[in-house]
């Protein structure tokens, strides 16, 4: 549909209503939603100059600001000169500009808007699709992760409150790796090739591990604020629970693994809270940045994960077990940033100080741990 003019959007909004029957209009909406986006989104969603300017920078990340010109110039079918006025602001980019522009660059469209008012964007990997493909939903975060670590230590950061036991730690895991990933595609997903699978520590997951590694050491690469509870094992306690009380692991040496790969988790993850630094050992060389640690007796409804990169705030809320909403809304990013904060000021830095609270933390912890044992030693 060709772009129309500021004085025809209303009355051609009331000429399609006017051809339904009142009692249809919420049909005939949502059956002609891409119609109706049309003439509503020019109305209702403020491109300004600012915002056009991100969607400048995103491109740039992604091909480079010496190759831009040529790619925006070929794709809009305008001259070089043209391609830089737009590159530059001094021409504003029309609505079809900036889908053909998003669809070529793989930019949220949604991300380059100045939405106004309680309306907030979000983007989402759809689990419950056809198309849906768990090794690109890791690759995805492997991606943002790796850009967040190749920034370097003083321009980039991630701040989180971890309701549940956060992935980035898992993967560095064999065993507690492997049983995540069995469980999302067989427990969550229910995925016709797991249905009557049982869980073997011993069996390789391939591609899969090689990505979760690479998750696991990008994670190294960022400095972090984390916040932890004493429930945040809980749910993966309850996972492995549940698996032992429904026969579905393969032996009992399969169970154990797990609770040996959670044991050297929290002793690791002890250390860093001592020393204040996350550190991992590759064949490259020593990965480390800056960590803090807190304990929050406040129970975490949500994990909330927000990256700071360039200036700009993203925004991960977990939802559906282990997919995440993300928004790039400022308005919405700074609602749970000061969220956050006021979560972190009732907290204790466990982190470099007090040495005799992070001990008891990690005690609390390591006593659900020998519970879990006993279940296990139980069950077979």
């Amino acid at each position: 549909m060709e772009y129309l003019g500021n004085k025809y959007y209303i009355p051609f909004l009331f000429s399609v209503l006017r051809k339904t029957v009142l009692i249809n209009i919420q049909v005939y909406l949502i059956n002609n939603y891409q119609l109706i986006t049309c003439i509503l989104v020019p109305i209702f969603v403020k491109i300004d100059k600012m915002s056009q300017s991100t969607l400048i920078d995103q491109c740039k990340e992604r091909v480079g600001a010496k190759n831009l010109a040529a790619e925006l110039a070929e794709l809009l079918g305008v001259n070089a000169d043209a391609a830089y006025r737009r590159m530059r602001g001094d021409t504003a980019l029309t609505f079809d500009e900036i889908q053909k522009i998003c669809l070529r660059f793989n930019i949220s469209f949604d991300s380059v808007i100045n939405y106004q008012g309680r309306l907030v964007p979000f983007q989402f990997n759809g689990m419950f699709k056809d198309k849906f493909s768990i090794i690109n939903y890791l690759m995805g975060i492997e991606q943002e992760l790796k850009m967040l670590s190749s920034m370097g230590t003083e321009d980039a950061k991630i701040v989180m409150t971890a309701m549940d036991l956060p992935y980035f730690r898992q993967f560095g895991f064999k065993s507690l790796s492997r049983f995540k990933l069995f469980f999302w595609q067989r427990s969550v997903l229910n995925l016709p090739d797991y249905a009557t699978k049982k869980y073997d520590a011993d069996e390789s997951l391939g591609e899969y591990e090689d990505i979760t590694d690479r998750i696991y050491q990008n994670y190294h690469g960022v400095p972090s604020t984390e916040i932890w509870a004493p429930e945040t094992l809980d749910s993966t306690i309850k996972q492995i629970q549940y698996y032992l009380e429904s026969g579905l692991f393969v032996n009992k040496q399969s169970a154990i693994n797990i609770c040996d790969d959670i044991e050297a988790l929290l002793t690791k993850l002890e250390s860093e809270a001592q020393l204040a630094r996350k550190l991992i050992q590759t064949k490259e060389g020593t990965i480390s940045s800056s960590f803090e640690m807190y304990q929050s007796d406040i129970f975490l409804s949500n994990n909330c994960i927000q990256a700071f990169k360039d200036g700009r705030t993203y925004t991960y809320v977990s939802f559906n077990s282990f997919n995440s909403l993300m928004s790039f809304s400022p308005h919405f990013s700074e609602e749970c940033n000061r969220w956050i904060d006021q979560i972190r000021l009732k907290s204790i830095l466990l982190s470099e100080v007090s040495e005799k609270l992070r001990y008891q933390f990690f005690k609390r912890l390591r006593e659900k741990l020998e519970g879990l044992r006993l279940l296990v030693n139980n069950s077979f």
